[in-house]
């Protein structure tokens, strides 16, 4: 609980201190919408992302960008019936360094941390049994239940740019919380500077 209390404020401070001036010393600020294929687990739940992050510039080679994200996955097992549904939100803050920049294209590697809330939903077949340690599930039967927990990000991308205020993000993200719970990311997305 003081996880979240804590990320929350350090991001409602960054964000604070990013309205305070529209052209930072690097640059402009950007708004990054993006949206992508995401597995989580061993690779058995695949699933969608979206993300919003607000980008502020530090200097011209690393930035700051509080974000909110939200994840869905599905899997479903008809062989031995078994569904699991997991929706997830979460609030990240991300430090971004760019080792190349150019007038065509930037390259961006990020490294940061988020909390995230989980909802998983499960429900069985007749002869399958589902047990974890928040869950017991007999067969036919189904259920529900939340998680939270903070963790780190790694992201490598490159933002091509297609005018000067406009500009196509590609990013692939890794992601780790202190549950155990993996989540890897391929997105695409707008950039846009003001």
């Amino acid at each position: 609980m003081k996880y979240k209390h804590f990320i929350l404020a350090v991001l409602l401070v960054f964000t604070a201190l990013s309205g305070l001036s529209q052209e930072g010393p690097g640059g402009m600020n950007s708004l990054r919408i993006e949206t992508g294929y995401a597995f989580t687990g061993s690779g058995d739940l695949d699933g969608f992302c979206y993300y919003n992050e607000f980008i502020q510039p530090l200097n011209n080679w690393f930035s700051v960008a509080p974000s909110i994200g939200f994840y869905s996955f599905f899997n479903e097992d008809e062989e031995i019936d078994f569904v699991e549904d997991v929706k997830s939100a979460g609030l990240d803050i991300t430090g971004y360094f760019y080792p190349v920049r150019t007038d065509i294209f930037d390259l961006e590697a990020g490294l940061g941390f988020y909390v995230r809330r989980w909802h998983w939903v499960v429900a069985t077949g007749p002869d399958v049994e589902y047990s974890s340690s928040e869950l017991h599930l007999a067969g036919s039967s189904h259920g529900d239940f939340f998680v939270a927990a903070p963790g780190y990000t790694v992201s490598l991308g490159a933002i091509m740019k297609t005018s000067p205020r406009t500009g196509i993000s590609l990013k692939g993200v890794y992601q780790n919380d202190t549950r155990g719970i993996v989540v890897a990311t391929a997105r695409a997305g707008l950039n846009i500077s003001f």
